[in-house]
């Protein structure tokens, strides 16, 4: 039975298993000599429902503001949902370090004209045409929103730290985000006081004020991992043994986590090499570890 962006909207519960049985056969499709692991697939759908409820989409109804993506018609809905499954699996793949001559290995492909997917992991030397679909436009400005909303909010975090705010933007300032910057300080009505650039302390401030950014952009992520990493390093507790640490599933697996939700997290994070975890009830965390897992980020 087909859905559209204005059942999962308001509609979730009845919409999600066509929702998710999509997902899954196209994830299962794009990762080719993965598609019946199972970790593999769920990630992929994972981020595709995440990027959904981000966006309030998924199960939004009146309390989020409508977005490009309600006005989409039904195909071009399917096909930004196609391309965001197909984006993934590429990013999967590229994690597995895939070898990606044999285009077999991807299995078959529709007719009408589907192309192979790792034909967008190698950017033309011409580059690539920007925002060409409505859904690349939609995405674009949901994230110019979102690092909009995040910008403010560390800001705010800063905000009683002086000379650690002036630090942060002062390196904005370098990377060129001038006009960024003036707009969110002026909607928040902050004044900056005169730029101390003989301050010896200034790159201690930097440091500090990173690593309170950090803290917040975890805070603010919806990445699953990003949000079992941020519970890892918080909810910890010491063990009897010096510089060892251990935390149970069921403490991680709060308010909007499921046990299953903290279990393929903590799953992603073994993969990326930040955890020595084999399915076990209890995490134990080394020194090295939390500190990685305090400052271990992942973009939407």
């Amino acid at each position: 039975m087909p859905f559209t962006a204005h059942d999962l909207r308001y509609h979730p519960e009845e919409s999600y298993p066509q929702l998710y049985a999509y997902l899954h056969r196209n994830a299962q499709r794009y990762l080719g000599g993965y598609k019946y692991d199972a970790f593999e697939v769920d990630t992929v759908i994972g981020h595709v429902i995440e990027q959904l409820v981000r966006l309030g989409l998924f199960g939004g109804g009146d309390k989020t503001p409508k977005t490009a993506l309600d006005s989409l018609t039904e195909a071009q809905f399917y096909a930004f949902l196609n391309r965001t499954v197909r984006n993934k699996a590429i990013d999967r793949l590229r994690k597995r370090r895939v070898q990606v001559s044999p285009a077999a290995e991807f299995g078959p492909f529709d007719e009408e004209g589907d192309e192979d997917p790792l034909s967008e992991a190698v950017t033309p030397i011409w580059g690539e045409t920007s925002l060409a679909t409505p859904e690349d436009i939609t995405v674009h400005l949901a994230s110019q929103r979102d690092l909009r909303n995040m910008l403010k909010h560390c800001i705010k975090v800063l905000g009683a730290a002086p000379h650690q705010l002036q630090a942060v933007v002062q390196e904005l300032r370098e990377f060129g985000c001038d006009d960024l910057l003036k707009s969110v300080l002026d909607e928040l009505h902050v004044s900056l006081a005169a730029e101390a650039e003989n301050n010896p302390h200034m790159s201690q401030h930097k440091d500090h004020a990173h690593k309170k950014l950090r803290h917040c952009l975890q805070q603010q992520s919806t990445n699953l991992t990003v949000v079992v990493a941020l519970r890892l390093s918080e909810y910890k507790q010491q063990t009897s043994t010096a510089k060892e640490y251990s935390v149970d599933i069921q403490t991680l697996a709060q308010h909007d986590l499921s046990d299953h939700d903290v279990r393929v997290g903590l799953q992603e994070l073994v993969a990326e090499g930040l955890l020595d975890w084999h399915g076990e009830d209890h995490v134990r965390l080394t020194a090295a570890q939390v500190k990685s897992l305090a400052r271990f980020y992942r973009e939407e």
